[in-house]
């Protein structure tokens, strides 16, 4: 099954979105307080999905007019 161009970039864009969101939060948490027995839970249910609420939609908001800008001032 081939995405159509619009489902690929939905998909991306919530693809990154989770990655970057639980790499950076993890990374992030985990320098903080570090390594703990809840660790893991505490990363996921406080951090990570509360990280979700905003990237995601920043991916389908702001990544958009971010390109638009570059694509402004690119050479064809």
């Amino acid at each position: 099954m081939k995405l159509s161009k619009v489902q690929s970039i939905i998909l991306f864009t919530i693809l990154v979105s989770i990655a970057m969101s639980g790499i950076m939060s993890f990374g992030l948490l985990l320098t903080r307080i570090g390594w703990q027995p809840d660790f893991i839970k505490t990363w996921f249910f406080k951090y990570f999905l509360v990280e979700l609420w905003l990237s995601i939609p920043t991916g389908f908001i702001v990544v958009p007019l971010i390109k638009k800008a570059i694509d402004s001032i690119t050479r064809e």
